[in-house]
């Protein structure tokens, strides 16, 4: 009877663990084009937004870029896609207030406070914004060779001049904006059963053992 709890339990805390690891990944466009776009501020430039093709299902569970320079506030987006463009009034996903003031290009990531779950194989967009937030300074953000990098995705870069962020007037397709997503897959469907006939066969245990 022992052993066969130990392998019920054993076999429900692997399908947790394969639940926590499954298609759990990071999508990098790193500055293969070194310190490129700016100035992103509050003042000028509003919104930098690059587009990006999800590699899997799950949470989006760090966001991050490239910035050279500051001192003004930002946030880190995942927006929504708008026929090849970015949403401005579709953020699904934001960190929260954030800033910095970098001597060279350097690499700044946080967790989002508000998460979402993003579609394998849809389009969204990350985005650097300093929509309604204050702070002085401008930054540069890293430029990325299209379909560089391993992942070829026919991404572009559009910007936004507009202080609402909800119209973006500037399109480029190359160098794109560098920059990362990090994304913590749902679990296997067949983890999901594994757990399942574990947790049913330890109750099929108990209504024994009460018996």
């Amino acid at each position: 009877m022992k052993t066969l709890v130990a392998a019920i339990l054993l076999a429900g805390s692997g399908a947790l663990l394969l639940a926590g690891t499954a298609n759990a990944g990071t999508i990098i466009k790193s500055p293969d084009l070194g310190d490129y776009w700016g100035p992103l501020s509050s003042w000028g430039t509003h919104v930098y937004a690059n587009s990006f093709i999800a590699t899997t299902t799950g949470t989006v569970t760090d966001l991050g870029t490239w910035l050279n320079g500051g001192s003004s506030a930002l946030v880190f987006e995942i927006l929504a896609d708008s026929g090849n463009s970015p949403n401005g009034a579709g953020i699904l996903a934001s960190t929260a207030v954030l800033s910095f003031n970098n001597a060279a290009l350097t690499f700044e990531h946080a967790a989002p406070f508000r998460g979402a779950t993003l579609i394998a194989g849809r389009e969204y967009w990350f985005a650097a914004s300093t929509v309604g937030l204050g702070g002085t300074g401008a930054y540069n953000v890293g430029g990325h060779m299209q379909n560089s990098g391993g992942i070829t995705d026919n991404g572009s870069f559009w910007y936004s001049n507009s202080a609402s962020g909800l119209s973006f007037d500037g399109q480029h397709l190359t160098p794109e904006m560098a920059f990362s997503v990090t994304i913590s897959g749902l679990p296997e469907p067949a983890s999901i059963a594994l757990l399942g006939t574990g947790m049913l066969g330890l109750g099929t245990l108990g209504r024994r053992k009460a018996a």
